[in-house]
């Protein structure tokens, strides 16, 4: 039995890519945050044995403020990594970072990656 709990397309304006542009303009980055829980929440519906989304949200918004990546790849890592620090009920979480306006030639909604990580790694 596996419970997640997840946030789908928080839309943040951040100044992370390799570009001057991006960096001193900055751009939108849409995030998916997907925690696998330890426990089922649903044995007690008690809001202590789950992971409130609304702080996912916060986590994901602080380490976009905190620093300027160059690779969506570290920033995506660092939202893991936060997400396992804070929340000790995830056993495993996946990131999903996606840039809509990658600078470019070519003609696409939008490029990203994804970084899973677990408390065993």
């Amino acid at each position: 039995m596996s419970d997640r709990v997840f946030v789908s397309n928080l839309c943040l304006h951040g100044f992370h890519g390799v570009h001057s542009a991006e960096k001193n303009l900055g751009q939108k980055f849409y995030i998916d945050i997907d925690c696998e829980l330890q426990n089922a929440a649903t044995d007690t519906d008690l809001m202590r044995n789950t992971v409130d989304y609304g702080a996912l949200c916060d986590l994901a918004v602080r380490v976009s403020a905190e620093t300027v990546f160059n690779l969506i790849e570290t920033f995506a890592e660092r939202i893991a990594q936060a997400v396992l620090d804070t929340q000790p009920l995830v056993k495993r979480v996946s990131i999903t970072v996606r840039k809509p306006s990658a600078p470019i030639r070519h003609f696409v909604d939008h490029v990203g990656v994804v970084v899973s990580r677990s408390r065993n790694d």
